[in-house]
């Protein structure tokens, strides 16, 4: 399979041919609807060439001048995806969404083929077990990233919240009272409350900097947090519930 840059040649060069497409490093996005559609488009905004997939004939048309390809298919036939260089493309994101039996013979037929490389939405937990079982590494289910990130943030303990994994997270937050007006290296933050801080950006700039022990971070200032959930949100409470 195909493994060279996401961006490629302009869409032009495939006079509407998917082949080439995804010899070229396209990425397939199987599913336009609201999430399917939104990734297609800001992948194509930041000049990466999309295959796009959709069995609604308007839905190929609403995004035909703005993805390189879009094509009206079934993608739960095995010869479609071949037609279409889903064997070739260097990434699938299969992103159906309520039609739980497509999504999972989509994702066998594009294994089947040989490509590995799929990001895949779920709708339900159950979903997404049956996609682990098949061997896609990369499950997605945006109901419930979203619904756990609100949790944290609806505290109003911080501005961000980004989940890495189960146990790590990023937050954006503003120093507690305690810990500004001094150097980073001087709290011992990851020894004694379990995070350490990653960027700061102070009052008024536009622009991040990584931070690093000598850093002095003023309470008026916002800086990223990594750590455990529980560890982010603790520390990232402090001044703030007084």
């Amino acid at each position: 399979m195909n493994t060279k840059s996401w961006r490629a040649r302009p869409a032009a060069f495939f006079l509407g041919d998917p082949a080439p497409l995804a010899q070229h490093g396209a990425v397939a996005v199987i599913g336009l609807g609201r999430f399917g559609g939104s990734l297609a488009s800001e992948l194509a905004a930041h000049g990466v060439d999309v295959i796009g997939i959709d069995i609604d004939e308007a839905v190929v048309a609403h995004y035909a001048e703005t993805l390189a390809f879009v094509s009206r298919a079934d993608s739960t036939d095995e010869a479609v995806l071949r037609q279409l260089g889903i064997d070739e493309v260097s990434r699938v994101v299969i992103a159906i969404g309520s039609d739980l039996e497509a999504s999972i013979l989509t994702a066998s037929k594009i294994l089947k083929i040989g490509n590995r490389h799929i990001w895949a939405k779920a709708i339900s937990q159950t979903h997404a077990e049956i996609l682990d079982q098949l061997g896609i590494e990369n499950v997605i289910r945006p109901d419930n990233d979203m619904g756990r990130r609100l949790a944290h943030l609806i505290r109003g303990h911080m501005s961000d919240f980004l989940p890495i994994s189960d146990d790590f997270v990023l937050a954006r937050t503003t120093p507690p009272t305690r810990f500004s007006d001094s150097p980073l290296g001087s709290f011992d933050l990851r020894g004694t409350y379990g995070v350490t801080v990653v960027a700061f950006r102070r009052s008024g700039d536009e622009h991040w900097d990584i931070a690093d022990q000598d850093v002095t971070l003023y309470a008026e200032d916002e800086m990223l947090i990594a750590g455990t959930p529980r560890k982010v949100e603790d520390f990232s409470a402090f001044d703030k519930d007084d």
